[in-house]
This record gives C-alpha cells, sequence and structure tokens, in this order.
C-alpha cells in the first residue's frame, strides 16, 4: 500500500471496500463488479494516490482489450422471381378479364348514382332542434370542459435508496451535490428548485423516487445515463 495508508483507512476516504481495494492492489480485476466499476474504482484510487488517473484507467483498458473476430462477408443470393401462374397467364382468362373489366366499370357508376340521388332521412325528434347556424340546440349533452393543468411543483425532491453500488453524479440548479458510490442500503436526497441533472452508473440498481413517486427504472446492470429532472419533465419518470 502507497503513500503509507492502511486498507481501512483509504476504504474510508474512496468508500470502496477493503475487498475491492486488494483486488486492485493485486490487478484482480476479475474479483470487481464489472468493467464500469474496475474504472470508476481505479480513478477514485489513483486520486487518492496522487497517480494520474487516466493514465491508470488507459493502461487497464489496454490490457482488457481483446480482438474481436471479424465476420466475414457473406454473398447474399438474390431472390428467385415468382413465377406468373399459368391459370392466370392462360388466353381465355386474359380474354373474360377484357370483357368483364368495362362491366364491373358500368356497375360501379351506377351504384354511384343511385346512392347520390336517393334523399336523405331525418332521424325522428331533431326537427325544431337546429336553428339558423345549423347547430343542434336541444337533444344533445354538453361536451365536458377540459381538466385543469396540474400545477408544476414548487421543488424537485430525489430520494435515492440503490440496490445495488451505483456511481451517482448529480447537481441541483448548476450546482454539484452528489460525486461518488452510493452503497446499496444507503438514502441520499437531492433537493432542487428549477432542475436536477444526473450522470449514474449500473442503472438498473438506480432505485429512486420524485416527490414521493416510485420512478421507473432507467436502464440495465452496468449502464450509464444521463439525464434532467425539471418541474416540467418529472411526471414523465413515475413508474
Amino acid at each position: 500500500m502507497q503513500e503509507g495508508l492502511a486498507i481501512e483507512a483509504l476504504a474510508a476516504r474512496t468508500k470502496i471496500s477493503p475487498a475491492f481495494l486488494i483486488a486492485l492492489e493485486r490487478g484482480a480485476y476479475d474479483e470487481l463488479p464489472g468493467d464500469f466499476y474496475a474504472r470508476a474504482f481505479l480513478k477514485v484510487y489513483a486520486r487518492e494516490l496522487h497517480l494520474p488517473a487516466d493514465e491508470v484507467v488507459s493502461e487497464y483498458d489496454a490490457s482488457r482489450t481483446q480482438a474481436q473476430p471479424v465476420q466475414g462477408n457473406r454473398a447474399v443470393e438474390p431472390e428467385a422471381p415468382i413465377p406468373a401462374s399459368p391459370l392466370w397467364s392462360s388466353p381465355t382468362i386474359r380474354s373474360a378479364r377484357g370483357i368483364w373489366a368495362p362491366v364491373a366499370t358500368l356497375v360501379l357508376l351506377l351504384v354511384v348514382v343511385a346512392m347520390r340521388s336517393r334523399p336523405v332521412e331525418k332521424p325522428a325528434g331533431i326537427e325544431g332542434a337546429v336553428g339558423t347556424t345549423g347547430v343542434a340546440r336541444a337533444g344533445l349533452a354538453p361536451s365536458a370542459p377540459p381538466p385543469a393543468a396540474e400545477a408544476a411543483p414548487q421543488k424537485l425532491v430525489v430520494d435515492i435508496r440503490p440496490s445495488g453500488v451505483v456511481w451517482v453524479a448529480a447537481s441541483a440548479d448548476g450546482k454539484r451535490v452528489v460525486y461518488r458510490l452510493v452503497q446499496p442500503g444507503e438514502h441520499v436526497t437531492v433537493e432542487g428548485v428549477k432542475e436536477l441533472t444526473f450522470r449514474i452508473g449500473n442503472a438498473a440498481a438506480f432505485a429512486y423516487a420524485i416527490n414521493g413517486v416510485p420512478g421507473k427504472t432507467l436502464g440495465g446492470p452496468d449502464e450509464i445515463r444521463e439525464f434532467q429532472i425539471t418541474r416540467q419533465n418529472f411526471r414523465t419518470f413515475s413508474r
């Protein structure tokens, strides 16, 4: 352990468990929860030891890079044309279609003329209900007034109770208020008046409520999400 720091003291300062710190010391990255946490732990760990955090993470990425197999291009066979049906291509069928086409057109015209010349019947009880403007004055129920828009809240309160380890960077009205790993079982509250901005890791474990209303899941395990909650859009996050 560099800088003369004990594992327990470094764990208290970085909020990283001693087991994960020991794994970092030994380079046993497979014992960490995943690549996202490995990078986050390495950054915090390097800063505490006054090391260049970006270079440490770059070395980690280089050690974990694996060549991805290149799939060869496979030629796509053209689809075979659909053969014409011998029945419909016969001279007899073609001749019958040529005869019936004008007959069908004439029948359609007769039906349209008959429908247009047919008088429109008025429903019983509707006479006398229509005035000079053509709008019925009686017998029709008045339409219900539109619901009043719900007023925006005076402030935004987000309660975070993660189900797993989550990296949280949060700002309230432009001021950073949270920038650390939040452990399961912790309760972190972020309050603002106009807007709350978040960047989180391990989105599946980010359990939260906005002004007391539970929020929907924002992503899967180890996924990083960035989002902003305002007094106008906070309802879209409701579960």
